[in-house]
């Protein structure tokens, strides 16, 4: 048989009965704390955990009927089986005790194999009812959990202790907590796309509104030009004209691109990828437009980076929107760095320019939709301050995180990290 152990209370006015006993339990692996009267035993049981009381009937002051009582009368201490010592003419008295609660009684003078036998059954009923204790309150913290999840106030971590379990009921513990951050995911994501949607209406209000505003001035313009005959002016509102409503067609593929990748956003189609390749093939073709501003535009990539497993099609229209921002918001003669090496098990890029710079609360919220800085910098999509927007929705798929630094006056840093593996 197992010999199970714990911490053991000892409680006897006698101080040679005290010492027999501690002796005999720190044999058996005990942990032994000991009184020499009743209200010493409660001190002790108060302050520190006990898994058996060995308890003297036969005490002055206070002697072990009462303090057997005090016990069975806490709800904090009734669980702890008491054992009693008794003399072998105290057979009336064992009764009494066992009455009032006491799980066994053991009789003076001790018998080392008759001690061990009835501590062991302590201890497992012991054992037996922490676990059950444990049982309900780890069902109670699921049905709790519950109740919260409906009330939308559902902490995850409430139920981790749960979790740990290796029986039947963690295991319902971690599905339950799988399915609870699912169901917080989907109702953050559908709150994400209701503000997306309002903002777009705003914005639809304001600036989609405005291309064709002018635009329908111009067409005013141009049927007076018509009337009295102004060819030259016909001619140049023409021209004013077609570059509205480019304008109003650019802004409204652009919201139509940024709402098709939110609305796509958990369609990833991961494959591996040569970064270094990947963006110098992405960023190419903005040299003409880095030419046409006059900026100059150069890579800093670490030969032999390792492959990624990203969405190819997704991290290029994001590092496209990078570049093309800090070409865009570049002074005249500045310069555009591309930046990307490796840092332990993440994936680093960025893109240096020499731009006006932004303010340091206006990074707060540079890379919410629509939140446009004062300057334009942030903007992109076509001017509707989608374009970090759209870089961070990438990068947040990807588990990576956004970087962005600025100092006014001396340009900006952008980009982000993701994980290699």
């Amino acid at each position: 048989m197992t010999t199970l152990t714990g911490t053991v209370l000892v409680v006897d006015d006698n101080e040679l009965n005290r010492f027999l006993l501690t002796s005999r339990l720190q044999q058996d692996g005990h942990t032994v704390i000991t009184a020499e009267h009743g209200r010493r035993a409660l001190q002790l049981l108060y302050g520190q955990p006990c898994d058996v009381v060995l308890l003297d009937l036969m005490m002055p002051e206070m002697d072990g009927f009462q303090v057997l009582e005090r016990i069975k009368s806490d709800p904090n201490l009734q669980h702890i089986p008491v054992i009693v010592i008794s003399a072998l003419d105290e057979m009336e008295s064992v009764v009494r005790s066992i009455e009032m609660g006491a799980a066994d009684h053991l009789p003076k003078p001790f018998d080392p194999v008759l001690l061990r036998a009835r501590l062991n059954a302590s201890l497992a009923a012991k054992r037996l009812h922490d676990r059950q204790a444990e049982y309900l309150r780890d069902v109670t913290y699921l049905t709790n959990a519950a109740a919260s999840v409906e009330a939308g106030a559902f902490v995850p971590e409430s139920v981790a202790v749960v979790a740990e379990r290796d029986d039947a009921l963690g295991r319902l513990a971690r599905v339950f907590e799988q399915m609870a951050r699912q169901v917080d995911a989907r109702e953050r994501h559908l709150k994400q796309q209701n503000q997306f949607k309002s903002a777009l209406i705003g914005k639809i209000t304001h600036e989609l509104r405005s291309p064709f505003v002018a635009a329908g001035f111009s067409v005013q313009l141009l049927q007076r030009y018509a009337e009295h005959g102004m060819i030259d002016e016909l001619r140049e509102q023409i021209v004013q004209l077609d570059r509205q409503l480019a304008a109003g067609r650019r802004m409204i593929d652009g919201v139509i691109s940024f709402a098709s990748f939110v609305g796509k956003r958990s369609e990833m189609r991961r494959e591996e990828t040569g970064f270094g390749q990947m963006v110098r093939e992405t960023v190419d073709p903005l040299t003409r437009v880095a030419r046409t501003r006059r900026v100059s535009l150069s890579y800093d990539l670490v030969e032999h980076l390792p492959p990624v497993k990203i969405d190819r099609e997704q991290m290029s229209e994001a590092i496209h929107h990078l570049v093309h921002n800090a070409i865009r918001f570049n002074r005249e003669g500045g310069h555009v760095k591309v930046v990307c090496w490796r840092s332990d098990h993440q994936l680093v890029f960025w893109v240096e320019d020499t731009g006006s710079g932004v303010e340091a609360d206006k990074l707060e919220t540079i890379w919410e939709a629509f939140a446009q800085t004062g300057d334009d910098v942030q903007r992109g999509v076509e001017g509707l301050g989608l374009g970090l927007a759209l870089v961070k929705y990438v990068v947040d798929a990807h588990q990576g995180e956004v970087v962005a630094r600025s100092k006014p006056g001396e340009g900006s840093v952008f980009g982000f990290r993701i994980p290699l593996e």
